[in-house]
Protein backbone atom coordinates (compact mmCIF):
# COMPACT_ATOMS: atom_id res chain seq x y z
CA UNK A 1 0.00 0.00 0.00
CA UNK A 2 1.23 3.35 -0.80
CA UNK A 3 0.51 6.68 1.08
CA UNK A 4 1.02 10.27 -0.37
CA UNK A 5 0.90 13.43 2.59
CA UNK A 6 0.90 16.44 1.06
CA UNK A 7 1.86 18.89 3.93
CA UNK A 8 5.10 17.96 6.55
CA UNK A 9 3.66 19.63 9.96
CA UNK A 10 2.19 17.87 12.77
CA UNK A 11 -0.98 16.27 11.41
CA UNK A 12 0.98 14.64 8.37
CA UNK A 13 3.99 13.99 10.37
CA UNK A 14 1.53 12.27 12.89
CA UNK A 15 -0.53 10.42 10.30
CA UNK A 16 2.82 8.97 8.77
CA UNK A 17 3.45 7.92 12.29
CA UNK A 18 -0.01 6.11 12.69
CA UNK A 19 0.25 4.84 9.09
CA UNK A 20 3.66 2.83 10.01
CA UNK A 21 2.82 1.66 13.20
CA UNK A 22 -0.31 -0.23 12.41
CA UNK A 23 1.17 -1.01 8.49
CA UNK A 24 5.17 -1.02 9.03
CA UNK A 25 5.77 -2.47 5.33
CA UNK A 26 3.55 0.18 3.43
CA UNK A 27 5.01 3.08 2.08
CA UNK A 28 4.78 6.32 3.09
CA UNK A 29 5.98 9.27 1.69
CA UNK A 30 5.56 13.16 3.05
CA UNK A 31 5.58 16.12 0.63
CA UNK A 32 6.83 19.59 1.64
CA UNK A 33 7.02 22.61 0.03
CA UNK A 34 9.30 24.27 2.45
CA UNK A 35 12.90 23.56 1.88
CA UNK A 36 13.94 22.80 5.26
CA UNK A 37 12.67 20.01 7.71
CA UNK A 38 9.81 20.25 9.39
CA UNK A 39 9.04 22.63 12.26
CA UNK A 40 6.63 23.42 14.86
CA UNK A 41 4.69 26.79 13.43
CA UNK A 42 3.47 27.32 16.94
CA UNK A 43 6.54 28.01 18.15
CA UNK A 44 7.26 30.78 15.88
CA UNK A 45 6.70 33.68 18.17
CA UNK A 46 9.50 32.57 20.73
CA UNK A 47 12.05 31.86 18.38
CA UNK A 48 11.21 35.57 16.99
CA UNK A 49 11.92 36.40 21.08
CA UNK A 50 14.71 34.01 21.06
CA UNK A 51 12.92 32.08 23.99
CA UNK A 52 13.31 28.89 22.07
CA UNK A 53 16.36 27.74 19.47
CA UNK A 54 16.27 26.27 16.56
CA UNK A 55 17.22 23.19 17.84
CA UNK A 56 13.99 22.75 20.30
CA UNK A 57 12.04 24.03 16.83
CA UNK A 58 12.35 21.03 14.44
CA UNK A 59 10.14 18.29 14.79
CA UNK A 60 11.26 14.12 14.72
CA UNK A 61 10.86 12.40 11.48
CA UNK A 62 8.70 9.09 11.93
CA UNK A 63 11.46 6.23 11.03
CA UNK A 64 10.61 4.65 7.52
CA UNK A 65 9.04 7.16 5.84
CA UNK A 66 10.17 8.88 2.47
CA UNK A 67 10.16 13.12 3.06
CA UNK A 68 10.88 14.76 0.11
CA UNK A 69 11.54 18.83 0.56
CA UNK A 70 11.07 21.65 -1.89
CA UNK A 71 7.68 20.04 -3.57
CA UNK A 72 4.92 22.09 -3.91
CA UNK A 73 2.03 20.34 -4.96
CA UNK A 74 -0.30 22.02 -7.97
CA UNK A 75 -2.84 19.08 -9.16
CA UNK A 76 -4.62 16.28 -7.65
CA UNK A 77 -5.85 13.66 -10.15
CA UNK A 78 -8.46 11.85 -8.19
CA UNK A 79 -8.83 10.00 -11.03
CA UNK A 80 -6.20 8.51 -11.49
CA UNK A 81 -5.03 8.40 -8.13
CA UNK A 82 -1.75 11.03 -8.88
CA UNK A 83 -0.61 14.04 -7.76
CA UNK A 84 1.63 16.71 -9.76
CA UNK A 85 4.05 18.83 -8.15
CA UNK A 86 5.68 22.39 -9.65
CA UNK A 87 8.58 20.80 -11.13
CA UNK A 88 5.60 18.13 -13.32
CA UNK A 89 6.66 15.09 -11.47
CA UNK A 90 4.07 12.82 -10.75
CA UNK A 91 3.63 10.26 -8.00
CA UNK A 92 0.58 7.85 -7.45
CA UNK A 93 -0.68 6.82 -4.57
CA UNK A 94 -3.49 4.10 -2.60
CA UNK A 95 -4.11 6.49 0.21
CA UNK A 96 -3.65 10.36 0.09
CA UNK A 97 -4.09 12.72 2.87
CA UNK A 98 -4.10 16.49 2.49
CA UNK A 99 -2.14 18.18 5.46
CA UNK A 100 -1.38 21.38 3.89
CA UNK A 101 -2.77 23.49 6.40
CA UNK A 102 -2.99 27.48 5.87
CA UNK A 103 -1.11 30.62 5.06
CA UNK A 104 -1.66 34.40 6.58
CA UNK A 105 -4.30 36.41 4.77
CA UNK A 106 -2.87 39.69 3.50
CA UNK A 107 -5.00 42.30 1.93
CA UNK A 108 -4.32 43.41 -1.63
CA UNK A 109 -3.92 46.78 -1.00
CA UNK A 110 -1.34 49.18 -2.82
CA UNK A 111 2.31 48.42 -1.37
CA UNK A 112 1.30 45.03 -0.17
CA UNK A 113 3.94 43.19 -2.35
CA UNK A 114 6.65 45.29 -1.05
CA UNK A 115 9.86 43.66 0.78
CA UNK A 116 8.40 44.55 4.48
CA UNK A 117 5.43 43.68 4.33
CA UNK A 118 4.94 40.33 6.57
CA UNK A 119 2.73 37.63 7.60
CA UNK A 120 4.52 35.19 10.14
CA UNK A 121 3.72 31.84 9.06
CA UNK A 122 6.65 30.11 8.47
CA UNK A 123 10.38 30.09 9.45
CA UNK A 124 11.82 32.08 7.02
CA UNK A 125 9.50 34.88 7.95
CA UNK A 126 11.26 35.26 11.39
CA UNK A 127 14.48 35.76 10.07
CA UNK A 128 13.72 38.80 7.60
CA UNK A 129 11.98 40.37 9.84
CA UNK A 130 14.58 40.97 12.22
CA UNK A 131 17.03 41.41 9.42
CA UNK A 132 14.64 44.42 7.91
CA UNK A 133 14.66 46.06 11.61
CA UNK A 134 17.91 46.11 11.73
CA UNK A 135 19.29 47.88 8.42
CA UNK A 136 16.51 50.12 8.64
CA UNK A 137 16.79 53.50 9.82
CA UNK A 138 12.83 53.71 11.55
CA UNK A 139 12.80 50.63 14.43
CA UNK A 140 9.01 50.51 14.93
CA UNK A 141 7.52 47.44 13.47
CA UNK A 142 3.85 48.33 12.18
CA UNK A 143 1.44 45.42 13.17
CA UNK A 144 -2.24 45.11 11.27
CA UNK A 145 -4.56 43.50 13.47
CA UNK A 146 -4.57 42.53 16.86
CA UNK A 147 -5.54 38.96 17.05
CA UNK A 148 -4.02 36.07 18.04
CA UNK A 149 -1.30 35.65 15.89
CA UNK A 150 -0.08 39.49 16.03
CA UNK A 151 -0.93 39.72 19.51
CA UNK A 152 2.21 37.29 20.23
CA UNK A 153 4.24 38.35 17.47
CA UNK A 154 3.98 41.80 19.58
CA UNK A 155 4.78 40.78 22.77
CA UNK A 156 7.86 38.76 21.39
CA UNK A 157 8.94 41.77 19.64
CA UNK A 158 8.25 44.15 22.65
CA UNK A 159 10.33 41.22 24.84
CA UNK A 160 13.80 42.63 22.55
CA UNK A 161 12.82 45.99 22.82
CA UNK A 162 11.32 46.48 19.20
CA UNK A 163 8.83 49.33 19.88
CA UNK A 164 5.07 48.35 18.22
CA UNK A 165 2.01 50.66 17.08
CA UNK A 166 -0.99 48.05 16.57
CA UNK A 167 -3.83 48.93 13.86
CA UNK A 168 -6.98 47.87 14.50
CA UNK A 169 -10.01 47.74 12.40
CA UNK A 170 -12.38 46.62 14.75
CA UNK A 171 -12.86 48.88 18.03
CA UNK A 172 -11.08 46.46 20.82
CA UNK A 173 -8.23 43.72 20.28
CA UNK A 174 -8.80 40.21 20.34
CA UNK A 175 -12.51 40.48 19.26
CA UNK A 176 -12.44 37.02 18.03
CA UNK A 177 -11.67 35.05 20.92
CA UNK A 178 -13.15 37.65 23.81
CA UNK A 179 -15.65 39.90 24.99
CA UNK A 180 -15.22 43.88 25.47
CA UNK A 181 -14.44 43.99 29.27
CA UNK A 182 -11.54 41.34 28.89
CA UNK A 183 -10.08 43.27 25.78
CA UNK A 184 -10.46 46.87 28.00
CA UNK A 185 -8.21 44.97 30.46
CA UNK A 186 -5.53 43.41 27.45
CA UNK A 187 -5.88 47.29 26.11
CA UNK A 188 -5.02 49.17 29.54
CA UNK A 189 -1.93 46.25 30.07
CA UNK A 190 -1.02 47.50 26.63
CA UNK A 191 -1.40 50.76 27.53
CA UNK A 192 0.52 50.25 31.08
CA UNK A 193 3.49 49.50 28.52
CA UNK A 194 3.28 52.59 26.35
CA UNK A 195 1.82 50.43 23.18
CA UNK A 196 0.24 52.80 20.99
CA UNK A 197 -3.28 50.82 19.68
CA UNK A 198 -4.98 53.28 17.07
CA UNK A 199 -8.65 50.89 16.85
CA UNK A 200 -11.06 51.47 13.91
CA UNK A 201 -8.33 51.77 11.72
CA UNK A 202 -7.51 50.13 8.45
CA UNK A 203 -4.08 50.08 6.42
CA UNK A 204 -4.87 51.82 2.86
CA UNK A 205 -1.85 51.97 0.81
CA UNK A 206 2.15 51.04 1.89
CA UNK A 207 5.36 52.91 0.74
CA UNK A 208 8.79 52.37 1.17
CA UNK A 209 11.12 55.35 1.14
CA UNK A 210 14.98 55.50 1.90
CA UNK A 211 14.58 52.07 3.99
CA UNK A 212 11.75 53.58 6.11
CA UNK A 213 8.04 51.78 5.43
CA UNK A 214 5.08 54.63 5.24
CA UNK A 215 1.84 53.21 6.05
CA UNK A 216 -1.46 55.44 5.20
CA UNK A 217 -4.41 54.64 7.30
CA UNK A 218 -7.89 55.36 6.49
CA UNK A 219 -8.38 58.42 8.22
CA UNK A 220 -5.14 60.20 6.47
CA UNK A 221 -2.23 59.34 9.28
CA UNK A 222 0.72 58.12 8.47
CA UNK A 223 2.53 55.54 10.34
CA UNK A 224 6.17 54.95 9.86
CA UNK A 225 8.17 52.22 10.75
CA UNK A 226 10.68 49.45 9.48
CA UNK A 227 8.06 47.00 7.92
CA UNK A 228 4.29 45.74 8.12
CA UNK A 229 2.86 42.29 9.43
CA UNK A 230 -0.12 41.88 8.67
CA UNK A 231 -1.93 39.45 11.52
CA UNK A 232 -5.37 39.56 10.12
CA UNK A 233 -5.92 35.81 10.37
CA UNK A 234 -5.81 32.71 8.29
CA UNK A 235 -7.21 31.15 4.62
CA UNK A 236 -6.44 27.04 3.94
CA UNK A 237 -4.29 25.90 1.30
CA UNK A 238 -6.72 25.03 -0.62
CA UNK A 239 -5.95 26.61 -4.53
CA UNK A 240 -4.09 23.78 -5.52
CA UNK A 241 -7.95 21.49 -5.36
CA UNK A 242 -9.43 23.36 -8.23
CA UNK A 243 -10.62 20.66 -10.62
CA UNK A 244 -10.09 17.67 -8.35
CA UNK A 245 -13.71 16.70 -7.23
CA UNK A 246 -12.98 17.28 -3.68
CA UNK A 247 -15.19 19.33 -1.99
CA UNK A 248 -14.48 22.82 -0.05
CA UNK A 249 -16.19 25.31 1.57
CA UNK A 250 -13.28 27.71 3.81
CA UNK A 251 -11.33 24.39 4.25
CA UNK A 252 -11.59 20.99 3.10
CA UNK A 253 -15.26 19.13 4.06
CA UNK A 254 -14.47 15.58 5.39
CA UNK A 255 -16.38 13.14 7.34
CA UNK A 256 -16.16 11.04 10.27
CA UNK A 257 -13.25 9.52 9.44
CA UNK A 258 -12.02 12.38 7.90
CA UNK A 259 -12.53 11.21 4.61
CA UNK A 260 -13.60 13.78 1.91
CA UNK A 261 -15.88 13.20 -0.46
CA UNK A 262 -14.13 11.54 -2.71
CA UNK A 263 -12.51 7.50 -1.50
CA UNK A 264 -9.55 7.01 -0.23
CA UNK A 265 -8.63 11.28 0.19
CA UNK A 266 -8.12 12.14 3.55
CA UNK A 267 -7.71 15.64 5.21
CA UNK A 268 -6.32 16.40 8.82
CA UNK A 269 -5.00 19.99 10.69
CA UNK A 270 -5.55 23.60 9.67
CA UNK A 271 -6.90 22.87 6.35
CA UNK A 272 -9.81 21.14 7.55
CA UNK A 273 -13.71 21.84 8.47
CA UNK A 274 -14.82 19.32 10.85
CA UNK A 275 -17.09 18.71 13.68
CA UNK A 276 -17.66 21.68 16.49
CA UNK A 277 -18.77 19.95 19.49
CA UNK A 278 -20.05 23.57 21.13
CA UNK A 279 -21.62 25.20 17.95
CA UNK A 280 -23.13 21.92 16.25
CA UNK A 281 -21.55 22.69 12.77
CA UNK A 282 -18.54 22.06 10.50
CA UNK A 283 -15.60 24.67 11.68
CA UNK A 284 -12.03 24.98 11.29
CA UNK A 285 -9.88 24.67 14.73
CA UNK A 286 -6.21 25.67 13.45
CA UNK A 287 -5.12 24.27 16.70
CA UNK A 288 -1.87 22.02 17.15
CA UNK A 289 -3.47 19.61 19.85
CA UNK A 290 -6.71 19.10 17.10
CA UNK A 291 -4.02 18.92 14.48
CA UNK A 292 -2.04 16.06 15.91
CA UNK A 293 -5.45 14.21 16.55
CA UNK A 294 -6.72 14.42 13.26
CA UNK A 295 -3.47 13.38 11.82
CA UNK A 296 -3.75 9.94 14.12
CA UNK A 297 -7.01 9.41 13.56
CA UNK A 298 -7.00 9.91 9.45
CA UNK A 299 -3.37 8.05 9.50
CA UNK A 300 -5.69 5.03 11.13
CA UNK A 301 -8.32 5.30 8.25
CA UNK A 302 -6.01 5.14 5.87
CA UNK A 303 -4.05 2.05 7.48
CA UNK A 304 -7.16 0.09 7.83
CA UNK A 305 -8.08 0.62 11.14
CA UNK A 306 -12.02 2.42 11.76
CA UNK A 307 -11.18 5.23 14.10
CA UNK A 308 -14.19 8.01 14.47
CA UNK A 309 -13.33 12.07 14.96
CA UNK A 310 -15.36 13.00 17.93
CA UNK A 311 -14.73 16.47 16.78
CA UNK A 312 -13.51 19.18 18.99
CA UNK A 313 -14.48 22.60 20.81
CA UNK A 314 -12.36 26.30 19.38
CA UNK A 315 -10.05 27.25 22.19
CA UNK A 316 -7.08 29.29 22.64
CA UNK A 317 -4.40 29.61 25.32
CA UNK A 318 -1.72 32.14 25.48
CA UNK A 319 0.42 34.66 27.50
CA UNK A 320 1.20 38.05 26.14
CA UNK A 321 2.08 41.35 28.21
CA UNK A 322 2.04 39.02 31.60
CA UNK A 323 -1.34 38.45 31.10
CA UNK A 324 -2.71 34.74 30.88
CA UNK A 325 -5.50 34.28 28.69
CA UNK A 326 -7.37 30.99 27.96
CA UNK A 327 -10.65 30.78 26.40
CA UNK A 328 -13.00 28.47 25.15
CA UNK A 329 -16.20 27.65 22.54
CA UNK A 330 -18.65 30.96 22.68
CA UNK A 331 -16.50 33.13 24.12
CA UNK A 332 -16.56 36.97 23.21
CA UNK A 333 -20.52 36.63 22.71
CA UNK A 334 -23.23 37.38 25.74
CA UNK A 335 -25.12 34.22 25.12
CA UNK A 336 -27.39 31.63 27.32
CA UNK A 337 -26.70 32.17 31.11
CA UNK A 338 -23.52 34.19 31.83
CA UNK A 339 -21.68 34.48 34.55
CA UNK A 340 -18.31 36.94 35.10
CA UNK A 341 -16.47 38.14 37.46
CA UNK A 342 -13.83 40.43 37.55
CA UNK A 343 -11.31 41.10 40.79
CA UNK A 344 -7.97 43.25 39.91
CA UNK A 345 -8.09 42.68 36.70
CA UNK A 346 -8.54 38.50 36.79
CA UNK A 347 -11.46 38.33 34.43
CA UNK A 348 -13.53 35.07 34.19
CA UNK A 349 -16.80 34.48 32.46
CA UNK A 350 -18.27 31.13 31.79
CA UNK A 351 -21.41 30.53 29.24
CA UNK A 352 -23.83 28.00 30.71
CA UNK A 353 -26.65 26.55 28.65
CA UNK A 354 -28.75 23.98 30.15
CA UNK A 355 -26.51 23.01 32.71
CA UNK A 356 -23.77 22.36 30.38
CA UNK A 357 -20.67 24.37 29.74
CA UNK A 358 -20.73 26.03 26.05
CA UNK A 359 -17.35 28.57 26.53
CA UNK A 360 -15.42 30.50 28.88
CA UNK A 361 -12.77 32.95 29.39
CA UNK A 362 -10.20 33.19 32.03
CA UNK A 363 -7.66 35.97 32.46
CA UNK A 364 -5.17 34.92 34.89
CA UNK A 365 -4.40 31.60 37.25
CA UNK A 366 -6.24 28.27 35.93
CA UNK A 367 -5.44 25.10 38.31
CA UNK A 368 -6.63 22.69 35.48
CA UNK A 369 -6.97 24.07 32.23
CA UNK A 370 -7.51 20.61 30.76
CA UNK A 371 -11.00 20.03 32.81
CA UNK A 372 -12.37 22.62 31.00
CA UNK A 373 -12.40 21.21 27.49
CA UNK A 374 -13.45 17.86 29.02
CA UNK A 375 -16.66 19.41 30.38
CA UNK A 376 -17.05 20.65 27.00
CA UNK A 377 -16.32 18.24 24.65
CA UNK A 378 -18.05 15.62 26.94
CA UNK A 379 -21.16 17.69 27.73
CA UNK A 380 -21.14 17.38 31.85
CA UNK A 381 -23.72 18.82 33.78
CA UNK A 382 -21.59 21.69 36.05
CA UNK A 383 -25.37 23.67 37.12
CA UNK A 384 -23.61 22.85 40.70
CA UNK A 385 -20.03 23.77 39.59
CA UNK A 386 -20.40 27.34 38.80
CA UNK A 387 -18.42 28.49 41.58
CA UNK A 388 -15.38 26.52 40.75
CA UNK A 389 -15.85 27.16 37.08
CA UNK A 390 -15.47 30.84 37.84
CA UNK A 391 -12.75 30.61 40.33
CA UNK A 392 -10.39 28.87 37.71
CA UNK A 393 -9.91 25.50 40.09
CA UNK A 394 -12.52 23.30 38.44
CA UNK A 395 -10.75 20.02 38.92
CA UNK A 396 -11.57 16.12 37.54
CA UNK A 397 -12.47 14.96 41.45
CA UNK A 398 -15.23 17.39 41.12
CA UNK A 399 -16.99 16.26 37.63
CA UNK A 400 -17.29 12.79 40.07
CA UNK A 401 -18.27 12.80 43.47
CA UNK A 402 -18.84 9.35 44.00
CA UNK A 403 -14.94 8.87 43.26
CA UNK A 404 -14.15 11.70 45.14
CA UNK A 405 -15.83 9.78 48.11
CA UNK A 406 -14.04 6.64 47.36
CA UNK A 407 -10.37 8.08 47.00
CA UNK A 408 -11.07 10.53 50.31
CA UNK A 409 -12.13 7.24 52.62
CA UNK A 410 -9.45 5.33 51.15
CA UNK A 411 -7.00 7.71 52.24
CA UNK A 412 -8.77 8.35 55.79
CA UNK A 413 -8.60 4.10 56.31
CA UNK A 414 -4.79 4.23 55.35
CA UNK A 415 -4.26 7.12 57.48
CA UNK A 416 -6.24 4.93 60.23
CA UNK A 417 -3.94 1.72 59.71
CA UNK A 418 -1.04 3.96 59.90
CA UNK A 419 -2.18 5.19 63.65
CA UNK A 420 -3.22 1.49 64.62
Amino acid sequence: MKHIIVGASIAGLCAAKKIKEINPKDEVIVISEENVKPYGKMTLPYLLSGEVTTEDYYLSIPDGIELLLNKEVIKIDTENKSITTNSNEKFTYDKLLIATGAHAYVPEIPGSTLPSIFSVRNLSDVGKIKERVEKSNEKKVILSGAGLVNMEIGDALFKIGIPITYVVHSNRVLSQIIDGEASKIVEEELSKHGIEVLKGESIKEIEEKGGITFAKLESGKVLKGACVIFGKGVKPNIDFLKGSKIKTNRGVIVNEHLETNVRDVYAAGDVVEAKDIVYGDKRMHALWPVADEQGKIAGANMAGVALTYPGDVSRNILTVFGRNIFTGGISKEDKFDVHRKNVNGEYRKIVVEKGKLRGFILMGEVESPGVYLYIMKNEIEVSNLKNSLLYGSISYSELYPSVRKVALYGHLSLLKGNRE
